[in-house]
């Protein structure tokens, strides 16, 4: 059965704080270290998650609009995601915060206001938010437990 819109918030809600828990548990001078994934930084990853978000509402716009958007080969979203983190190393802290912030406000604005959500919007909503978070929290967290340097 479908989630209901306040029951896929409640998720995106929680992973989100989940996500941004394991962020606080690394020292803000280690935030840009890369090694959370090879050549990745905490920074990069919470960015990277903004990014996704944004995309995923500009997707589900586009879904209502009905011009659904076929689906980028593998190949096109490395690239994407390694163009992703290159911004995210010219962003400040308070900046990769700041927009990944604005990109859960408004995927939540768009999927608040569809009429009915369907399984395409629920499935990109879910990827591209507290799945995805939740995937990044882990590797976060295990970053946080590790010795700098190591």
């Amino acid at each position: 059965r479908l989630m209901h819109l306040h029951e896929l918030l409640d998720r995106e809600a929680s992973s989100w704080e989940a996500l941004m828990a394991a962020v606080g548990r690394v020292p803000q001078d280690r935030r840009t270290e890369p090694g959370v994934v090879p050549g990745w930084s905490v920074a990069d990853l919470v960015w990277h998650c903004g990014y996704w978000a944004n995309d995923a509402a500009r997707r589900i716009e586009s879904m209502v609009a009905g011009k659904p958007e076929a689906d980028d080969p593998e190949a096109v979203w490395q690239k994407t995601n390694n163009e992703v983190a290159e911004e995210s190393k010219a962003m400040s802290w308070d900046e990769v915060i700041t927009r990944s912030e604005a990109a859960r406000e408004r995927i939540r604005a768009v999927l608040s206001s569809l009429p009915e959500i369907g399984p395409a919007a629920e499935s990109e909503f879910s990827d591209e938010t507290f799945e995805h978070y939740d995937e990044h929290t882990t590797e976060i967290e295990r970053f946080a437990a590790s010795k700098p340097g190591s």
